[in-house]
């Protein structure tokens, strides 16, 4: 019945000559916060696009405005706030709160999730946990930058060094998060089998396009030294393969200007 209605409304949508509208929903990677899209001008640059800054979605339900509120018609871009350094559970469930709420609220809106770093393997967490569901809605795309889709060695060795005595002495050194991230760089270990990443690749995802930016420059010194290019591709992962589109970029593993630019060639 639900499915049903959803239907009608976007039939009556459609006849009325409106269109459907787009947000696009960008989820910042480790170490941290939603206004990193904004301090490095991405959401500035869409905005010059077309692209409503409609401002970021931060927890206990807390919506911050910052242009033009939400709406059935347009394109409009927000940000999330996560608690980074948790587990992938933890930002998933936070992230589906948050996503859930625009679903439900403009629901002639297609979604387009833009996701960095770890914030790839977030988003893909909340879309499997949500699978059903989002298979209801206008799920469009997921756009991943520098996301360590097969894991990342750094991640592997920061594992590795919070079950040493290494653990106990780094918060004398302003290093804590070497403990609080504990569980979250084991799961962004390089996948094997029975770890969080092989489990991860191989669950159902929703229809919708893949694509991967990856930092091709593998170099210490030029390119991405945190995650290997290899890992940032999702054509490579089992589940999605084929269906991934990717773009090859320079640069390091850290967000840029110049990624606004390609997210305005992927986005409608």
């Amino acid at each position: 019945m639900q499915r049903q209605l959803q239907l009608l409304t976007l039939f009556i949508f459609f006849i009325s000559g409106n269109v459907l509208a787009d947000i696009a929903v960008l989820v910042h990677g480790y170490h941290s916060s939603g206004n990193v899209w904004r301090a490095k001008g991405i959401v500035q640059l869409l905005g010059n696009n077309s692209w409503n800054d409609a401002g970021t979605y931060a927890p206990q339900g807390n919506y911050r405005q910052f242009g033009n509120p939400l709406s059935n018609t347009g394109k409009h871009v927000v940000t999330v706030e996560l608690p980074s350094e948790a587990p992938a559970e933890i930002q998933a469930n936070l992230l589906t709160q948050y996503l859930n709420d625009i679903m439900h609220r403009y629901p002639q809106q297609k979604i387009h999730l833009v996701a960095h770093s770890a914030g790839g393997i977030v988003t893909r967490l909340a879309l499997v946990n949500n699978y059903k569901q989002t298979e209801q809605f206008n799920m469009s795309q997921l756009i991943t930058i520098a996301t360590p889709h097969l894991g990342s060695p750094i991640a592997e060795m920061a594992n590795k060094a919070s079950d040493t005595p290494i653990s106990i002495v780094a918060p004398l050194f302003g290093a804590d998060e070497i403990n609080r991230s504990e569980i979250l760089y084991k799961q962004l270990s390089r996948e094997e089998k029975n770890y969080f990443l092989y489990w991860l690749n191989r669950q159902a995802l929703p229809t919708m396009k893949y694509t991967s930016i990856i930092r091709g420059n593998g170099s210490l010194l030029k390119g991405d030294w945190l995650v290997p290019p290899n890992s940032q591709n999702m054509a490579l992962v089992p589940v999605i393969g084929r269906n991934a589109q990717v773009i090859y970029t320079p640069g390091d593993h850290h967000l840029k200007r110049a990624d606004g630019f390609i997210l305005l060639s992927l986005l409608p």
